[in-house]
């Protein structure tokens, strides 16, 4: 089979597609006769987006017609500084060569591959059109309903010690990738006057974290584990729009073995404004802890899950803090403006509300 990977849309072609696609049912012998290609007028911050219209030789119920065409940026910058530093190429073709079921809602994956020696790599998944994504004005029932769908995602791995063989996924006690992290959430922390008015608790908080790395760590150690997406948030999430589809999870470039709360943490803060928060937390998080209990977790409280989502505050606005000190904000300014929402609201001021609500200040001052 020829290996070398598709660099531009016009390289997935007929030919390249048949050889390639592995698919289900009658996809097994069906052929693909014509392929549409066309880069996407908004690709990946890391990687290039291709949309693929094809036609099949024969119909079936198995032989998608609209496809995702997802490959290795052609900005060396951002391979660099961004891919070959977080190995997120790595980390989602191990993820869909291996989680076909995760027990979430994927988008079908009909080809992985990544080449370490080129830092290069291609995924082929299903268009999930027609359903939408929201992007950062997802509205509070889209937010109540995809928190819901993470009990069954992390129920499923809870403490399942395959989860611990896979070298790509981001381990809890991986400490060079957490002190990494943090340390450049550290030192961008420095820097955060110059976006927000009123940084001054989030200066206080990351160095400290940094500074008592070890001792957060041997907390997460204690702490029961499963599959966790990593940046479970708006924008990688599909909704049914009024001419169909379903809910589903894309992006899973930065799964975690780690505390599931940290992926409602995330959406919590990013999704909903801090009133609205403040008025729906507390049933938000009653739902997701029975939901765990009703997918067969045992020995696990509410003030088990309160600790692993004040530990799932801190990463997510750690990760909020590297997006803002590495992307240009104009970027993301404007394409908040364009939803009618704030972008300073929606990446920082909603995470460091959550977080003083939440006392983890001084959760981490007494490790």
């Amino acid at each position: 089979m020829d290996q070398r990977l598709p660099a531009s849309p016009e390289d997935f072609t007929v030919a390249w597609l048949n050889e390639h696609l592995v698919l289900p049912g009658a996809g097994q012998t069906a052929k693909i006769i014509e392929c549409r290609s066309r880069a996407s007028t908004t690709p990946g911050q890391t990687a290039e987006i291709a949309f693929l219209d094809v036609e099949w030789d024969q119909i079936g119920p198995d032989l998608p017609t609209r496809l995702i065409a997802k490959y290795t940026s052609q900005n060396p910058q951002v391979i660099a500084e961004v891919v070959n530093v977080f190995d997120q190429y790595r980390r989602e073709t191990g993820f869909y060569r291996d989680f076909e079921a995760p027990g979430i809602d994927v988008a079908p994956c009909f080809f992985q591959c990544h080449q370490p020696d080129q830092q290069a790599f291609v995924l082929i998944l299903e268009d999930l059109g027609p359903s939408e994504s929201p992007s950062w004005a997802i509205s509070e029932s889209q937010v109540t309903f995809a928190l819901a769908q993470l009990p069954k995602l992390h129920a499923r791995w809870w403490n399942e010690a395959l989860l611990r063989e896979k070298d790509y996924f981001v381990q809890y006690d991986d400490p060079a990738f957490f002190a990494l992290g943090f340390g450049a959430a550290a030192q961008i922390a420095e820097q955060l006057g110059t976006w927000f008015d009123a940084p001054d608790f989030t200066q206080e908080l990351m160095p400290m974290v940094a500074k008592k790395l070890s001792a957060l760590q041997a907390l997460y150690a204690n702490r029961p584990f499963t599959l966790v997406h990593g940046d479970y948030h708006a924008k990688q999430l599909f909704f049914p729009s009024a001419a169909g589809g379903r809910f589903a999870v894309i992006d899973w470039q930065f799964p975690f073995i780690a505390q599931g709360a940290w992926d409602f943490a995330r959406l919590l803060t990013l999704g909903l404004a801090t009133v609205d928060r403040r008025a729906n937390e507390r049933n938000l998080l009653d739902q997701y802890h029975q939901g765990l209990v009703d997918g067969g977790v045992e020995d696990y409280t509410l003030d088990d899950l309160t600790l692993d989502f004040q530990l799932g505050l801190i990463i997510s606005h750690m990760i909020n803090i590297i997006a803002i000190g590495s992307t240009d904000e104009q970027l993301i300014k404007e394409e908040c403006d364009a939803l009618g929402v704030d972008w300073k609201d929606v990446m920082f001021y909603r995470g460091q509300n959550a977080l003083k609500d939440w006392q983890v200040l001084e959760l981490i001052s007494e490790l």
